[in-house]
């Protein structure tokens, strides 16, 4: 029976071997459960072996009861350490989301302004070539301009060259004198006047109309009214040759500030003279 209870004895004292190696995997934290149930198994040694039973009995619901604080704090722990862990990684992620989202915007800014710089540029090349395309479409028209009035000028001399060798049925001094007051009537722009007709010429030179009109007809080469028109056409090609202002008049205003009655008189001179309508002239410059 003695041999029965020395057993038994022993066997609790393996269980608190057992705890104590338990308290080495639990922490600081649980030692004051496990410290009471070493100083409760000494105590116990102390203690004759008839009141094994019922001490027994008391330290085993005591290490129940310790086992169980112990594996809850064990567990809460663990949980603890796996949240940190996981508010860690989101924290990480965050972070790495959060930095490559700024890298993509400041990525996409740089194309931006790349793609804009490319287009400022293209733009500025483009409108430069417009400009010097239009520079020299304007050069070359006005090149045309000047080759008309060049035209019309030699056109002039040798009409005054053949007036040197041409004789007519007039008295000289009758000729010279009308041909006097054309040229004063061509320098002082007189063919402006709208409404000039050969009567009214004639009694402003102070002769008739037939002397007026053969003078015209043989040292002109052209009728009256050719003549009149002619001079205004000239007067138009030199002002948009030199007046910037008179290009960006409309085409009526141009005619009536050449003398002509009406635009379709004014057109029909101009394209007479020019080889192309007055609207198709101006879109050159």
């Amino acid at each position: 029976m003695g041999v029965s209870r020395e057993a038994e004895f022993k066997n609790f004292l393996h269980q608190h071997s057992l705890i104590d190696i338990r308290y080495s995997f639990v922490g600081s934290k649980d030692s004051h459960w496990l410290l009471s149930i070493t100083k409760y198994a000494g105590m116990i040694k102390k203690h004759d072996m008839k009141s094994l039973k019922n001490i027994r009995i008391q330290y085993c619901t005591f290490i129940l009861f310790a086992c169980f604080m112990c594996n809850t704090t064990v567990h809460a722990n663990e949980q603890k350490e796996q949240n940190f862990e996981q508010t860690v990684d989101s924290f990480a992620y965050q972070t790495q989301d959060k930095q490559l989202e700024q890298l993509l915007q400041t990525q996409q800014a740089l194309e931006t302004r790349y793609y804009l710089s490319i287009g400022i540029v293209l733009l500025l090349v483009l409108i430069f070539g417009l400009l010097c395309a239009r520079k020299t479409k304007g050069y070359n028209h006005l090149k045309k301009i000047i080759e008309l009035l060049e035209k019309n000028n030699q056109d002039k001399s040798n009409d005054d060259k053949k007036s040197n060798e041409t004789y007519i049925e007039i008295d000289e001094t009758i000729v010279a004198s009308i041909l006097q007051n054309l040229q004063a009537f061509e320098k002082e722009r007189g063919f402006l006047i709208t409404k000039i007709t050969l009567h009214q010429f004639a009694k402003q030179l102070k002769t008739n109309t037939k002397y007026l009109s053969k003078v015209i007809n043989t040292y002109k080469l052209k009728s009256f009214r050719n003549y009149i028109n002619d001079l205004r056409i000239q007067h138009s090609l030199q002002e948009l040759e030199n007046n910037t202002n008179y290009r960006k008049y409309t085409v009526k205003a141009m005619a009536k500030e050449s003398g002509f009655g009406t635009t379709e008189s004014f057109s029909k001179a101009f394209q007479k003279n020019t080889g192309e309508t007055v609207s198709s002239f101006l879109r050159q410059f």
